[in-house]
Protein backbone atom coordinates (compact mmCIF):
# COMPACT_ATOMS: atom_id res chain seq x y z
CA UNK A 1 0.00 0.00 0.00
CA UNK A 2 1.53 3.28 -1.09
CA UNK A 3 1.89 6.07 1.41
CA UNK A 4 -0.33 9.10 1.04
CA UNK A 5 1.48 12.27 -0.03
CA UNK A 6 1.95 14.77 2.73
CA UNK A 7 -0.55 17.66 2.53
CA UNK A 8 0.94 20.90 1.29
CA UNK A 9 0.84 23.88 3.57
CA UNK A 10 -1.12 26.84 2.26
CA UNK A 11 -0.14 30.26 3.53
CA UNK A 12 -3.09 32.23 4.87
CA UNK A 13 -3.44 35.70 3.45
CA UNK A 14 -4.80 38.09 6.08
CA UNK A 15 -7.76 40.25 5.11
CA UNK A 16 -6.72 43.70 3.99
CA UNK A 17 -7.89 46.22 6.58
CA UNK A 18 -10.23 48.87 5.26
CA UNK A 19 -8.71 52.33 5.33
CA UNK A 20 -10.79 55.53 5.22
CA UNK A 21 -10.47 57.22 1.82
CA UNK A 22 -13.50 59.52 1.68
CA UNK A 23 -15.80 61.19 4.21
CA UNK A 24 -19.37 62.20 3.48
CA UNK A 25 -20.70 64.83 5.84
CA UNK A 26 -23.42 67.43 6.27
CA UNK A 27 -26.40 68.30 8.44
CA UNK A 28 -29.92 66.92 8.54
CA UNK A 29 -33.05 69.07 8.30
CA UNK A 30 -32.84 69.81 12.03
CA UNK A 31 -29.22 70.99 11.78
CA UNK A 32 -27.63 67.98 13.47
CA UNK A 33 -24.18 67.06 12.06
CA UNK A 34 -23.60 63.67 10.50
CA UNK A 35 -20.59 62.02 8.88
CA UNK A 36 -19.22 58.62 7.82
CA UNK A 37 -16.12 57.33 6.05
CA UNK A 38 -15.81 55.00 3.08
CA UNK A 39 -12.82 53.04 1.79
CA UNK A 40 -11.32 53.24 -1.67
CA UNK A 41 -13.55 50.49 -3.08
CA UNK A 42 -16.64 52.43 -2.03
CA UNK A 43 -15.65 55.88 -3.28
CA UNK A 44 -17.63 55.73 -6.53
CA UNK A 45 -20.91 54.64 -4.90
CA UNK A 46 -20.39 57.03 -1.98
CA UNK A 47 -19.86 59.93 -4.40
CA UNK A 48 -23.16 59.11 -6.11
CA UNK A 49 -24.90 58.90 -2.73
CA UNK A 50 -23.51 62.31 -1.78
CA UNK A 51 -25.22 63.84 -4.81
CA UNK A 52 -28.51 62.13 -3.97
CA UNK A 53 -28.42 63.16 -0.29
CA UNK A 54 -26.91 66.63 -0.83
CA UNK A 55 -23.86 65.84 1.32
CA UNK A 56 -20.34 67.26 1.17
CA UNK A 57 -17.30 65.12 0.39
CA UNK A 58 -13.79 65.16 1.85
CA UNK A 59 -11.21 63.00 0.01
CA UNK A 60 -8.65 62.04 2.66
CA UNK A 61 -5.20 63.20 1.60
CA UNK A 62 -2.85 62.15 4.42
CA UNK A 63 -2.48 60.04 7.54
CA UNK A 64 -3.65 62.85 9.82
CA UNK A 65 -6.96 63.14 7.99
CA UNK A 66 -7.39 59.37 7.82
CA UNK A 67 -6.75 59.03 11.57
CA UNK A 68 -9.31 61.75 12.24
CA UNK A 69 -11.89 60.12 9.94
CA UNK A 70 -11.45 56.84 11.80
CA UNK A 71 -13.37 58.42 14.70
CA UNK A 72 -16.52 58.30 12.56
CA UNK A 73 -18.64 55.29 11.67
CA UNK A 74 -17.81 53.28 8.55
CA UNK A 75 -20.74 54.12 6.29
CA UNK A 76 -22.41 51.90 3.78
CA UNK A 77 -24.30 52.49 0.54
CA UNK A 78 -27.76 51.00 0.08
CA UNK A 79 -29.21 49.62 -3.13
CA UNK A 80 -31.48 52.68 -3.26
CA UNK A 81 -28.41 54.84 -3.93
CA UNK A 82 -28.54 56.49 -0.51
CA UNK A 83 -25.92 55.96 2.18
CA UNK A 84 -25.89 55.33 5.90
CA UNK A 85 -24.35 58.49 7.36
CA UNK A 86 -25.15 58.65 11.10
CA UNK A 87 -24.91 61.52 13.55
CA UNK A 88 -21.53 62.54 14.96
CA UNK A 89 -20.43 64.40 18.05
CA UNK A 90 -20.76 68.14 17.60
CA UNK A 91 -17.23 68.85 18.83
CA UNK A 92 -15.78 66.86 15.89
CA UNK A 93 -17.65 68.77 13.19
CA UNK A 94 -15.63 72.05 13.20
CA UNK A 95 -12.39 70.08 12.67
CA UNK A 96 -14.01 68.21 9.79
CA UNK A 97 -15.03 71.52 8.19
CA UNK A 98 -11.46 72.76 8.63
CA UNK A 99 -10.04 69.74 6.79
CA UNK A 100 -12.59 70.32 4.02
CA UNK A 101 -11.58 73.99 3.70
CA UNK A 102 -15.01 75.29 4.77
CA UNK A 103 -14.42 78.53 6.65
CA UNK A 104 -18.01 78.92 7.89
CA UNK A 105 -20.69 76.26 8.09
CA UNK A 106 -23.52 77.55 5.86
CA UNK A 107 -25.85 74.76 6.98
CA UNK A 108 -25.49 75.44 10.70
CA UNK A 109 -28.82 76.13 12.44
CA UNK A 110 -29.51 79.65 13.58
CA UNK A 111 -29.08 80.14 17.32
CA UNK A 112 -32.27 80.16 19.33
CA UNK A 113 -33.82 83.57 19.30
CA UNK A 114 -34.81 85.28 22.49
CA UNK A 115 -38.45 85.33 23.49
CA UNK A 116 -40.37 88.18 21.96
CA UNK A 117 -40.98 91.08 24.21
CA UNK A 118 -44.63 91.86 24.77
CA UNK A 119 -46.25 95.30 24.33
CA UNK A 120 -44.90 97.95 26.67
CA UNK A 121 -46.76 98.29 29.90
CA UNK A 122 -48.95 101.34 30.26
CA UNK A 123 -47.97 103.93 32.77
CA UNK A 124 -49.49 103.54 36.24
CA UNK A 125 -51.15 106.94 35.99
CA UNK A 126 -54.70 107.52 34.63
CA UNK A 127 -55.55 110.31 32.24
CA UNK A 128 -56.64 112.56 35.10
CA UNK A 129 -53.11 112.53 36.51
CA UNK A 130 -54.11 110.90 39.79
CA UNK A 131 -51.67 108.09 40.68
CA UNK A 132 -53.23 104.69 41.03
CA UNK A 133 -52.72 102.90 44.32
CA UNK A 134 -50.22 100.04 44.15
CA UNK A 135 -51.75 96.62 43.70
CA UNK A 136 -51.91 94.49 46.80
CA UNK A 137 -49.36 91.65 46.74
CA UNK A 138 -50.86 88.29 45.94
CA UNK A 139 -50.09 85.38 48.25
CA UNK A 140 -47.94 82.71 46.62
CA UNK A 141 -49.85 79.78 45.22
CA UNK A 142 -49.35 76.52 47.06
CA UNK A 143 -46.88 74.28 45.27
CA UNK A 144 -48.47 71.53 43.22
CA UNK A 145 -47.01 68.06 43.24
CA UNK A 146 -44.64 67.66 40.28
CA UNK A 147 -43.71 64.58 38.28
CA UNK A 148 -41.54 61.91 39.80
CA UNK A 149 -37.87 62.91 39.84
CA UNK A 150 -36.05 59.81 38.72
CA UNK A 151 -32.54 58.48 38.98
CA UNK A 152 -30.05 60.26 36.70
CA UNK A 153 -28.89 56.94 35.18
CA UNK A 154 -31.69 54.49 36.00
CA UNK A 155 -30.87 50.80 36.17
CA UNK A 156 -34.54 49.81 36.38
CA UNK A 157 -37.62 51.14 34.63
CA UNK A 158 -39.17 52.08 37.97
CA UNK A 159 -36.31 54.59 38.40
CA UNK A 160 -37.14 56.50 35.18
CA UNK A 161 -38.46 59.95 35.99
CA UNK A 162 -37.83 63.63 35.49
CA UNK A 163 -34.12 64.19 34.75
CA UNK A 164 -33.35 60.57 33.87
CA UNK A 165 -31.08 59.87 30.89
CA UNK A 166 -32.38 56.99 28.77
CA UNK A 167 -32.14 55.72 25.20
CA UNK A 168 -34.74 56.73 22.60
CA UNK A 169 -35.04 55.43 19.05
CA UNK A 170 -34.62 58.05 16.33
CA UNK A 171 -35.47 55.97 13.27
CA UNK A 172 -34.62 52.78 11.36
CA UNK A 173 -31.45 54.30 9.89
CA UNK A 174 -30.40 56.32 12.95
CA UNK A 175 -30.49 53.90 15.91
CA UNK A 176 -30.73 54.70 19.63
CA UNK A 177 -29.50 57.97 21.17
CA UNK A 178 -29.22 59.33 24.69
CA UNK A 179 -32.16 61.54 25.72
CA UNK A 180 -33.14 63.30 28.95
CA UNK A 181 -36.66 63.10 30.38
CA UNK A 182 -38.01 66.65 30.79
CA UNK A 183 -41.69 65.93 31.30
CA UNK A 184 -44.11 63.09 32.03
CA UNK A 185 -47.80 63.00 31.14
CA UNK A 186 -49.16 59.63 32.11
CA UNK A 187 -47.37 57.02 30.01
CA UNK A 188 -46.00 59.62 27.57
CA UNK A 189 -42.53 61.05 28.25
CA UNK A 190 -41.26 64.34 26.85
CA UNK A 191 -37.55 64.17 26.07
CA UNK A 192 -34.75 66.20 24.59
CA UNK A 193 -31.65 64.75 22.95
CA UNK A 194 -28.81 64.92 25.47
CA UNK A 195 -26.20 66.00 22.91
CA UNK A 196 -28.61 68.28 21.00
CA UNK A 197 -30.62 70.11 23.70
CA UNK A 198 -31.76 72.91 21.37
CA UNK A 199 -33.60 70.52 19.05
CA UNK A 200 -37.36 70.06 19.24
CA UNK A 201 -38.83 68.03 22.10
CA UNK A 202 -39.68 64.43 21.26
CA UNK A 203 -42.47 62.30 22.73
CA UNK A 204 -42.08 58.61 23.51
CA UNK A 205 -44.20 56.12 25.44
CA UNK A 206 -42.61 54.46 28.44
CA UNK A 207 -42.33 51.15 26.58
CA UNK A 208 -40.43 52.90 23.74
CA UNK A 209 -37.52 53.82 26.03
CA UNK A 210 -34.47 51.73 26.88
CA UNK A 211 -31.96 51.87 29.73
CA UNK A 212 -28.32 52.77 29.23
CA UNK A 213 -25.84 49.91 29.73
CA UNK A 214 -24.45 49.78 33.29
CA UNK A 215 -21.51 52.10 33.77
CA UNK A 216 -22.21 54.23 30.67
CA UNK A 217 -22.43 57.96 31.43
Amino acid sequence: MSAKPAPQLVAEVPLRPMTPALVLFGRDDAGRPRAAWFDVSEVKLATQAAEVMNLRMLPLADDEQRAFADQFTHGRVFSSGRAFVPYVRRELFPRLLEFAGVRADPDAPNPATAAKVGPPATANTPASGTPRPPAAPQPPAPPSPGPFVGHKLPQDRDEIGLGSVVLAHEGPDEGWWEAEVIGINGAVHSLRWRDYPTQATILRRADELALLPPGKA
